[in-house]
């Protein structure tokens, strides 16, 4: 496998990692009642999951962006 692979799948799993991480601290966060019922603020799911793809595109459009180094 190439490094960009190896690369590309560190970050999805990084991101999808992120992603139920903070979906199980809601709940939890909700459970405890630290944060509201999961009815009203269901919303954030979907924005974090778009905040997150829109980092990771940045985040790998500004890498891409760089032009590679070969070795001498």
């Amino acid at each position: 496998m190439s490094d960009k692979k190896k690369e590309d799948s560190r970050w999805g799993t990084l991101i999808g990692g992120l992603i139920t991480l903070g979906v199980g601290l809601t709940f939890l966060l909700s459970n405890l009642g630290i944060l509201p019922d999961i009815g009203t603020i269901w919303p954030m799911f979907p924005i974090v999951v778009g905040i997150s793809l829109i980092i990771g595109s940045f985040c790998k459009f500004k890498k891409s962006d760089t032009p590679e180094q070969t070795p001498d």
